[in-house]
């Protein structure tokens, strides 16, 4: 009992770290996409909503999610102390970050020269939005997340992704005082994005002095032989990556191609406000996912399931405090943010935020299917859970217009909540973990 007590611990530890980098950025989130609201007015921030969700999107399609394969395989190195493995997968996942950013790039190049007709993008805003999807995608940081999670730094990781929200309320300032334009803002966005992404890896070389060699680095072809079923693996949390963040954010552009950027601004304002519900999710998987991997690792499968248990039972209680301050606060939220032109976003902010709310209850099962194996399953939910999306959206979306888009997330997020408890059960409830995948 003291060790799956630990577990649990450890896991309230990290996501207090979490929450505390988090902490301020939700506030300052809120400054700064207010500043961008109210400046841009409605057509301008829709503009750079579409431009910021296409990045996004592409960004999602080629992300690899390396910080999990390195919590994925990198217990076993810490566990046997064996730095040479672990150094070398750091470099298999570096380069897989710098691949598939190049890759990336062409998409974006490709992607933006078909879209910026289609949603109406002056010839100078296309080219804003390219130069932003490049930095999007080659401010890689995601290998630097896993190592510092691996070891436990949640604290110094916290500090590290404070920078994005800092950096991004002083770059709005700036561009309310000097360039009030679409392009100003995507500015901001995008030093914000270089700057996290250097604070993350200078937070490693302080954490991890001298364990992680450039000799051993460029040895990362050999990760997948000391690391069996890492393809696999890799290719699986890329797949994960497309269905869930892609398609959340390809939503975006369905309904600017469909409505228009006003009514995609209006959406992409309620979904920002509902993420506070999301990120709290978030911040949870990514806490439990190390613990969860551990446990895996010395086969202690009562720790797992107990570890579910009260995971699932914290998020249920925080699911309800938090839909309660939406309905509280939700509207002078947004009346306070976007000003009095936005209310009507209202009822899209209450779809997003209950579907938030059902993600947030099934917080802890994903990364339970990721740890002990069963990453396939994990895949198979997520893209059940986007056919329903994109087929409600078909249903909807001419019926109802925007607010068809919030509902087929809420009926998206409903399906995924079910089919993943249920896959949960099946993998760890009634058998033994599966080998790694």
């Amino acid at each position: 009992m003291a060790r799956e007590d630990g577990l649990l611990s450890r896991t309230l530890a990290n996501l207090a770290w979490l929450l505390a980098g988090k902490g301020v950025g939700a506030v300052l989130s809120l400054i700064y996409l207010g500043l961008a609201v109210r400046t841009l007015k409605s057509q301008g921030f829709g503009q750079f909503t579409l431009v910021f969700g296409t990045a996004q999107a592409i960004a999602a399609v080629v992300s690899f999610q390396t910080w999990q394969i390195v919590i994925r395989y990198g217990v076993n190195h810490i566990a046997t102390r064996d730095t040479g493995a672990l150094a070398r997968l750091a470099g298999f996942c570096i380069g897989l970050d710098v691949g598939s950013a190049v890759a990336g790039c062409f998409i974006a190049w490709g992607g933006v020269a078909l879209l910026g007709p289609l949603l109406g993008w002056p010839e100078g805003l296309s080219h804003a939005a390219l130069a932003f999807c490049f930095v999007m995608l080659l401010s890689v940081r995601s290998t630097a997340v896993g190592l510092l999670r691996l070891h436990d730094r949640f604290g110094v990781g916290a500090m590290a992704d404070a920078v994005t929200p800092v950096a991004r309320f002083i770059g709005a300032l700036a561009a309310v005082l000097w360039d009030r334009t679409v392009t100003g803002f995507l500015l901001a966005w995008a030093i914000a994005d270089i700057i996290t992404a250097i604070a993350y890896w200078v937070c490693v070389a302080k954490v991890m002095p001298g364990a992680l060699p450039v000799a051993q680095l460029r040895q990362g072809w050999r990760a997948p032989v000391e690391n069996p079923g890492i393809w696999r693996f890799a290719w699986l949390t890329n797949l994960n990556s497309i269905i869930g963040t892609g398609c959340n954010n390809m939503v975006v552009i369905v309904v600017g191609l469909a409505t228009g950027a006003a009514d995609a601004g209006h959406y992409r304002l309620a979904y920002q406000l509902s993420q506070a519900l999301v990120r709290v999710s978030e911040m949870f998987s990514r806490a439990v996912l190390p613990e969860l991997a551990r446990a895996h690792a010395s086969q202690a499968l009562d720790s797992i399931r107990m570890l579910l248990r009260k995971s699932t039972g914290l998020a249920l209680g925080a699911t309800l405090a938090l839909a309660l301050a939406l309905a509280a606060f939700g509207r002078p939220v947004l009346h306070l943010v976007a000003g009095h032109d936005y209310l009507a976003a209202f009822p899209l902010l209450v779809a997003l935020g209950i579907a938030a709310s059902l993600d947030l209850i099934g917080v802890s099962f994903e990364p339970a299917l990721l740890a002990t194996g069963h990453a396939g399953q994990a895949l198979k939910v997520r893209l059940v859970r986007t056919f329903i999306l994109f087929a409600a959206l078909g249903l909807l979306m001419p019926r109802i217009g925007i607010k068809g888009a919030a509902w087929s997330m809420l009926i998206s997020s409903a399906v995924g909540l079910a089919l993943s408890g249920l896959a949960v059960w099946r993998a760890i409830a009634k058998k033994k973990p599966a080998r790694p995948q």
